[in-house]
């Protein structure tokens, strides 16, 4: 696929960028941006906003222009690409913005391609680690060496982890039998900060330290790399998830994939 080819080419830009979010780090000025009562979302930094304008210019000089966006920030380039494609375009500059801030190392910039019935493409990037993901389709490779962590958690992979959002049902409320069913499986549902304080859910599954991770109408630029992370290795997945259109978040001006899913090892 052509959009698939067009998108790689891009890489180098998507890791520089991450390069500059670490530069940036010492001087960034944090504000806040939505009043959701969950710190995750609401701070923003100067950072994310120039890191998203180092990469969205780049990407409109090629037929990616022609891809519906969804942008975690509202920057001048983000309202020219296309309003109407069969494509979506995502970016999260730097997912983890309140680990960033905090001057914690887990943060990373997200790029994601989905044709509003999964996702086709995945670039997950750590600079401060120099470790990340990509997957095309269902082909998924590593980048760099991942580094070992210290987790509070004694049987991390019988661990689901989830986010305790204001609003949010939770995983028991959310769909009981498939909660019911893991648990009954021996696996346990826990917030993050439980198992890591320096790492969010993303991290702790896609570095294959937890045995799961459960979302609930997670945010439209993020929310799928674990998503289509499970679908390339084959990981058992639960739920009802709608991509094809994001919703305006029950909490915050963001936007969301209504649904939810839970990813299980």
């Amino acid at each position: 696929m052509q959009i698939l080819n067009e998108i790689q080419k891009f890489e180098r830009d998507f890791v520089e960028a991450g390069k500059l979010a670490c530069q940036l780090r010492e001087k960034a000025t944090s504000n806040q941006k939505y009043n959701t009562g969950f710190s995750e979302v609401d701070i923003v930094t100067s950072a994310d906003l120039e890191v998203q304008e180092f990469i969205l210019p780049r990407l409109l000089k090629s037929d990616l222009k022609n891809c519906e966006l969804i942008g975690e920030e509202d920057t001048p380039s983000a309202k020219k690409f296309a309003k109407k494609s069969k494509y979506v375009l995502t970016l999260d500059p730097i997912d983890g913005t309140k680990l960033y801030a905090e001057g914690k190392k887990m943060y990373s910039v997200v790029v994601t391609i989905h044709d509003k019935t999964k996702p086709i493409y995945t670039f997950c990037y750590y600079p401060a680690i120099n470790w990340g993901i990509k997957i095309v389709k269902d082909k998924l490779e590593y980048i760099g060496k991942k580094p070992k962590f210290k987790l509070n958690s004694k049987n991390p992979q019988k661990s689901i982890t989830y986010w305790d959002r204001p609003g949010k049902l939770g995983p028991e409320k959310t769909d009981p039998e498939v909660y019911q069913k893991l648990i009954d499986q021996g696996y346990n549902f826990i917030k993050s900060d439980e198992i890591c304080v320096k790492s969010g859910i993303k991290a702790l599954f896609l570095f294959g330290l937890t045995g799961g991770t459960f979302i609930e109408n997670g945010s439209a630029v993020d929310s799928l790399t674990e998503y289509h992370f499970a679908l390339a290795n084959k990981f058992k997945i639960y739920g009802k998830l709608d991509l094809s259109k994001p919703a305006p978040s029950p909490r915050g001006n963001y936007f969301c994939y209504k649904g939810y899913y839970f990813a299980v090892r």
